[in-house]
């Protein structure tokens, strides 16, 4: 039950990213493309494409720690939430 929770809280701290943020992440953790690859298909410098999936990640924990306070329970969704990404379809 807390799986399918979570699920849903990372689907909706997905889609709440910033445009730019989202799509850079998506671009990185669902198709799978390096930070110069991204960086060429979106005219960014790989620079700013990392910065924008560490703000991704960022926010993705923040909230997710928010919601779930206990950071022995963060840490052990934290494997799970990264499946989670890696599957995210939108």
């Amino acid at each position: 039950m807390i799986e399918a929770e979570v699920e849903e809280l990372v689907r909706r701290l997905i889609n709440d990213l910033p445009e730019r943020c989202r799509t850079v992440f998506l671009l990185n953790r669902q198709e799978g493309l390096s930070s110069r690859e991204i960086a060429e298909a979106l005219s960014l410098s790989e620079s700013t494409v990392r910065v924008q999936i560490k703000i991704a990640v960022d926010r993705i924990v923040a909230g997710i720690r928010t919601h779930y306070p206990d950071l022995k329970l963060v840490s052990l969704l934290h494997m799970q939430v990264l499946g989670i990404l890696l599957e995210f379809t939108g």
